[in-house]
């Protein structure tokens, strides 16, 4: 053979030996993994050997092996050496085992599926994956990982030979979030790689996000911050919250924590708003949105805001004007309220008001203690409670505070007399001698320098509050003397009666120093005496002393010493007591029986009349001028005319008897027209002359009626009536009565009456 045929059959050899070399690499790959590891083994071996050599020789020889006809190939195997340099060619010409494609992190939805690619190149070794350092198997469909598989196929690329080995999982759970690797096996002609760890995230969406404390509604109170707090579970990653108030994104006030749950990959998110609601927040929808990466759109919660508050309260009146004494009061208490649930208490004073739990108070006659006092109505929910207070301020007329103060002077001194009136507004006090009109002083106490004979005697102050009638007292300025006892001198008891009484009435300026009884000669001893006591009574002008007898006896009658004495003198009267004497006892049945007849004579006398009466109108019907006639005979006669005089005879006595009486009466009690009485003493005051005491028991003048005792403001009809204008008070003058006054007779027409003489 030529050299230059021989290089073209090289050169052939060459290209034949490269093609049957990839098949034969494939067949051989392919024949080793199934049948032949211990060939494997053997040809590593002479691998290991021709290593040694150079690789010009190792080439050279292979040539000359290479060009050895194909059909005698298979015999070579059965030579070591020869599949050692076989093998030797095929890593030298088509490279060592490396990646292709290494798997990348990713994340996955929870129960979806997820692909880590693994691609390799001239693979000697076993591949297999691994989760978290555990090996999952070589085989493709992992037994014992029913949701994991290796997928892919192989591909030539070049002279490369490519396969894929990617892990394919399905219906992750949270134990496949993991660290996953793909490793190719190291064999004796390869060493072992690995890939990049990736990890595999399994993600998870939060639950449905709650916003704690409420159901369809949150509440929150009235301007105290309040903390809205929203709940998103289960989340992996941990969930976004975000907070929208009427649509509108809020992130101030916001704060959020995370916490890990025990399995160590679930995460809860807790986010607080803090909210200062005002009123009009009430119905603003709040919402609360949560998102992570296992959401393509959040999921989302809404609430609505109830603002609650404690009451707020109004307290009113009934009356717009101001609270005058004796009205009827009804406070009344309304109020808003978040919830409407409130349970009322009144107060006065801060001080509960018991058993008042509406929300009204009425005061049926409102008095002037009341005045001045403080009025709570308090309501309570359960968010709080809240007060609204009332100040009464109430108009009374006056009323006198204290016992009028009396003065007792020499001639000369300083007096002070004073009167004290309390009032609503404040009254006003004028003062003026009794029996004069002209007013001498305007203030609580009226003062003289330097007494004088004349000025001894009965002052009266009236105080006047504007809208109420006048009140007046009177107030004694006496001069300092000797006391004098001006009882009466006989007094009267009966035998066996159960309590007798003696009276000792000094008059006496100063208060007497000492004042007893005497009998029989000694002082009186109470104590052993037993049946024998005493009562004293102070006055303006003295001190009345009262000797009280029990189970009169018959030797209880007879004298008795009054003694009395102060720093002027001594004064000692004697006082008898007479004993009554007492009407048989017929002649007490014979008087109750004469009484018995009179009464039923004048019953019958006025049966007789009535039907007289009414006979003789009925006798009057006729027309004609002839009974006209005997109606004016009639009328005419002297029956008719006594019984005209008897009647207007007996309205004059009535009024005369009883209006004077009623008079006194309403003087004696001194009642004003608001229903205050003034400070007076019983008995009757004694009156002066030139500043001396007249015994009024003594010289008392007969003219003197009893309603001339008192001052002329005393003789007043009151009206029950107010006057926006101011008081009123209707005086009633001499010679003016008014017979409107239910207690007064009108009195007969004197123009038709005729006189007894005509008889």
């Amino acid at each position: 053979m030529t050299e230059s045929n021989h290089g073209t059959a090289a050169s052939q050899c060459r290209s034949d030996t490269t093609l049957k070399l990839s098949f034969l690499y494939v067949q051989v790959h392919k024949y080793i993994q199934q049948r032949y590891l211990l060939i494997l083994r053997t040809a590593l071996r002479s691998f290991q050997y021709f290593r040694k050599r150079k690789n010009r020789v190792v080439r050279s020889d292979c040539l000359r092996v290479a060009m050895v006809p194909t059909s005698t190939v298979m015999l070579i195997f059965h030579w070591s050496s020869t599949l050692s340099c076989i093998y030797f060619l095929l890593v030298g010409a088509l490279g060592t085992q490396e990646f292709y494609k290494q798997p990348v992190d990713k994340s996955a939805v929870l129960h979806g599926n997820v692909v880590l690619d693994c691609s390799v190149k001239n693979r000697v070794g076993h591949l297999q994956w691994t989760r978290n350092g555990f090996g999952l198997g070589n085989e493709r469909d992992l037994s014992g990982f029913d949701r994991y598989t290796m997928t892919g196929g192989s591909t030539m690329i070049g002279s490369d030979l490519i396969e894929e080995f990617n892990l394919e999982i399905q219906d992750v759970n949270l134990e496949d979030d993991a660290e996953f690797q793909c490793q190719l096996q190291a064999t004796e002609a390869a060493l072992g790689i690995r890939s990049r760890s990736v990890h595999l995230s399994i993600v998870l969406p939060p639950d449905s996000p709650e916003i704690q404390g409420g159901g369809e509604t949150v509440p929150v109170v009235l301007g105290i911050p309040s903390n809205i707090t929203c709940l998103a579970a289960n989340g992996k990653p941990a969930a976004d919250i975000t907070w929208f108030i009427s649509g509108v994104r809020v992130t101030e006030g916001v704060t959020s924590t995370q916490t890990v749950q025990a399995d160590g990959k679930r995460v809860d998110t807790i986010s607080n708003l803090e909210i200062k609601a005002e009123e009009t927040d009430t119905g603003k929808e709040i919402e609360c949105q949560a998102s992570n990466a296992a959401l393509t759109q959040p999921h989302r919660t809404r609430v609505v805001l109830d603002v609650t508050y404690a009451p707020i309260i109004t307290l009113t009146v009934n009356t717009s004007r101001t609270i005058r004494e004796f009205d009827y009061v009804r406070f009344t208490c309304t109020a808003a309220a978040n919830p409407f649930d409130i349970n009322w208490r009144w107060y006065r004073n801060r001080v509960l008001i018991p058993d008042e739990t509406n929300p009204t108070l009425e005061l049926g006659a409102i008095t002037r203690e009341l005045h001045g006092s403080m009025i709570t109505c308090e309501g309570t929910n359960s968010v709080g409670s809240s007060i609204m207070d009332y100040s009464l301020d109430i108009e009374y007329g006056p009323k006198f505070i204290t016992p009028p103060t009396h003065a007792t002077v020499d001639p000369h001194e300083s007096a002070s007399l004073t009167c004290n009136a309390d009032g609503n507004p404040p009254p006003s006090v004028v003062w003026k001698r009794k029996g004069f009109d002209q007013y001498i002083g305007s203030s609580s106490t009226f003062t003289i320098s330097s007494v004088d004979e004349g000025d001894f005697g009965i002052y009266v102050c009236t105080a006047s509050v504007r809208g109420f009638s006048d009140i007046s007292q009177v107030v004694y300025l006496l001069q300092n003397g000797p006391p004098k006892i001006v009882s009466d001198v006989n007094q009267y008891a009966t035998q066996g009666d159960e309590l007798a009484k003696l009276e000792c009435l000094a008059m006496s300026s100063p208060q007497p120093q000492t004042m007893f009884w005497m009998w029989r000669g000694e002082e009186i001893d109470y104590a052993s005496a037993g049946r024998f006591s005493i009562v004293k009574e102070v006055l303006p002008y003295g001190l009345k002393s009262t000797l009280r007898i029990q189970n009169v006896k018959s030797t209880d009658f007879g004298a008795y010493n009054c003694s009395v004495r102060n720093k002027y003198g001594h004064y000692l009267t004697t006082i008898q007591l007479i004993e009554k004497e007492v009407l048989p006892l017929s002649i007490i049945i014979g008087g109750s029986v004469g009484g018995i007849t009179v009464i039923f004579i004048i019953v019958v006398a006025c049966v007789l009349y009535h039907k007289y009466r009414t006979s003789d109108t009925d006798s009057y019907t006729e027309t004609d001028s002839s009974t006209e006639i005997k109606k004016r005979d009639k009328s005419d006669s002297p029956s008719e005319f006594t019984k005209s005089t008897l009647m207007d005879q007996w309205r004059q006595d009535y009024n005369n008897r009883y209006s004077a009486d009623f008079d006194d009466i309403y003087n004696k009690d001194m009642k004003n027209c608001n229903g205050y009485g003034s400070f007076m003493t019983d008995p009757y005051p004694p009156e002066y002359q030139n500043g001396t005491i007249i015994n009024e028991y003594d010289n008392r003048p007969e003219e003197v009626l009893p309603s001339e005792r008192y001052e002329n403001a005393y003789n007043t009809v009151c009206s029950t009536f107010r006057s926006e204008a101011g008081s009123r008070t209707d005086f009633i003058p001499n010679g003016s009565v008014d017979y409107t006054d239910s207690y007064r007779l009108p009195p007969a027409d004197m123009t038709t009456s005729k006189l007894a003489t005509n008889v």
